[in-house]
């Protein structure tokens, strides 16, 4: 079984890409720096389950200087709910015969 992840992606005007890279915030602490493509895969790992809110910064390489925060997207990392009313519906007896050997 894959590995829980969350696929970002956002715009940037592209003639600017050359200058800049990307930073991306996980409830306001950067998570991880340095991203060169206009998108990013978040592997999930030992995450609690709960609310995360993500957003994401521009950087201009050759000064450090961090762009405002883009919009914020909130992500629900939650486990599904448990089945109720578990049951079996009727049951089968069986019998063995034969000699074990």
């Amino acid at each position: 079984m894959s590995q829980p992840h969350i696929p970002f992606k956002w715009d940037y005007d592209a003639s600017q890409l050359e200058a800049v890279h990307f930073r991306l915030y996980e409830d306001g602490e950067m998570i991880v720096d340095n991203i060169g493509e206009l998108n990013f895969n978040l592997l999930m790992g030992d995450k609690d389950y709960k609310n995360y809110e993500y957003h994401v910064t521009a950087v201009r390489t050759d000064f450090d200087i961090e762009s405002e925060p883009s919009n914020p997207y909130t992500v629900n990392f939650t486990r599904p709910a448990a089945p109720t009313n578990f049951r079996a519906e009727g049951y089968v007896t069986a019998s063995v015969s034969g000699s074990v050997g």
